[in-house]
């Protein structure tokens, strides 16, 4: 299991690249989800770290499940 920093960050790195194959701007998903487009940035540059309650709601404002979300999600 890799570190919580290594996590945080590749969780970003993950949100961001499926908000973007879905074409949908940090403004908007914020809007979705209720989140402030910042904490979205803060989160997606592995600076900030989400409860599993926001990441559900990040889900459902993607239109995915967590367990999409985790597909291809290394534990290395």
């Amino acid at each position: 299991m890799k570190d919580k920093d290594s996590f945080t960050i590749q969780l970003g790195v993950q949100l961001r690249k499926i908000r973007k194959q879905k074409g949908i701007s940090l403004a908007e998903l914020g809007l979705r989800g209720d989140f402030d487009k910042h904490a979205l940035s803060k989160i997606e540059n592995g600076k900030k770290e989400i409860t599993v309650y926001s990441l559900q709601k990040i889900c459902i404002s993607l239109e995915i499940t967590i367990e999409e979300f985790f597909e291809g999600f290394s534990e290395k």
